[in-house]
């Protein structure tokens, strides 16, 4: 069902997959000639790709377990694990009926267990213009074309005291099935009727129209950095990376608010005492939707990210990939604030080792 357990000497890791493996530590990721290395096979969303990448490092200096983590979507993590392609697949969109429907055909139950939270950011590209103030329906205006220039009454409205200039606004999505489309949508959804109706929430907006496509957060950061007039929606940590300008959203409680590990961490505390909004939120144990949460502190586009497997292991890879997930959800939890992450409050972490320690060998 689900990939096997790769043993590889250091010589052959270092000659035959030095291009994939995301966890060295030097030559040889810390091993000595002849010993042999575990290996985990895993991919799918890019929002979570820099701390998995931090983490890989982290946990094969101390366990000796190399992780490849390919990031390509959403949708294609999902894809993968329905496929047996890879060990665990990564979401920040909890599977679909049909999504896991398909999945319980091929392997069995799939479980979702969160593994860290983070804001998106709204990056843009107006020169002279370093603290842009947003609101969630003048957000959805320009995505639906409703908004075309920077200096729009409704956008100036909430920058009295900047000049913005006459320059036509280009909006960017993600081009792939992408969870922090996902995430962004859930939120656009909440606070435009229209947005609502026309496109809704997804992974892929289809709908929309005269929206230029780039592909992962790093390929929307590009574009934007690299294109006056430009505006689009990143991982914070793809904004940070590449110093890009970050947008102020005004929130549920009326405060304009920045993105940050903080903000996001505040988000989720509020979020996670509402009830859950629906499929595909109701379908899963631990999926959450934590964006427009209430709260003065909160930012208002907040996302989770998901390892997805199947309840069932196959006994030469289960114990290693439960291993990592458990490590990854308690002491991993300390690399998210610095790199821009909220982590894991400790009842879910509690909760997520609870799932992990359910896991079946077979």
């Amino acid at each position: 069902m689900i990939p096997r357990l790769a043993k590889i000497s250091a010589l052959t890791h270092v000659c035959g997959v030095m291009g994939l493996m995301v966890s060295l530590s030097g030559c040889g990721g810390g091993m000595t000639p002849g010993s042999t290395a575990e290996r985990l096979t895993a991919g799918g969303a890019t929002f979570p790709d820099p701390i998995i990448q931090h983490w890989a490092r982290d946990y094969d200096e101390q366990h000796r377990v190399q992780i490849d983590y390919i990031k390509s979507g959403s949708g294609k993590g999902i894809g993968d694990l329905t496929a047996g392609t890879v060990d665990f697949g990564c979401t920040d969109a909890p599977m679909t009926r049909e999504e896991r429907e398909l999945a319980e055909t091929h392997g069995g139950p799939v479980l979702h267990i969160p593994i860290t939270m983070g804001s998106v950011a709204i990056i843009y590209h107006v020169s002279n213009v370093p603290n842009l103030r947003l609101s969630g329906p003048v957000l959805a205006d320009i995505y639906l074309g409703k908004i075309t220039r920077w200096n729009d009454p409704a956008i100036q409205s909430l920058n009295e005291t900047v000049t913005l200039p006459n320059k036509e606004i280009i909006p960017v999505q993600r081009a792939e099935s992408s969870g922090t489309t996902s995430i962004f949508s859930d939120y656009l959804t909440k606070v435009s009727p229209e947005f609502q109706e026309k496109i809704g929430a997804s992974k892929k907006m289809d709908a929309l129209k005269d929206v230029t496509g780039q592909k992962g957060n790093d390929g929307i950061a590009g574009f934007v950095e690299n294109n006056a007039g430009a505006i689009g929606y990143v991982e914070l940590a793809y904004a940070v990376s590449n110093t890009i300008p970050l947008a102020q959203l005004r929130n549920k409680a009326g405060v304009f608010v920045s993105p940050s590990a903080r903000a996001a961490s505040a988000a989720a505390q509020a979020a996670l005492t509402e009830p859950k909004p629906g499929e595909p939120f109701t379908l899963h144990d631990l999926t959450y939707s934590l964006t427009n949460a209430g709260g003065a502190e909160s930012y208002p586009i907040v996302g989770m990210s998901y390892a997805i497997l199947y309840e069932k292991m196959p006994p030469e890879v289960g114990p290693i990939a439960i291993g990592f997930l458990k490590w990854a959800v308690t002491e991993g939890q300390a690399a998210a604030e610095p790199l821009h992450y909220a982590p894991l409050p400790e009842e879910l972490q509690k909760k997520c080792l609870e799932k992990l320690d359910a896991i079946l060998l077979k």
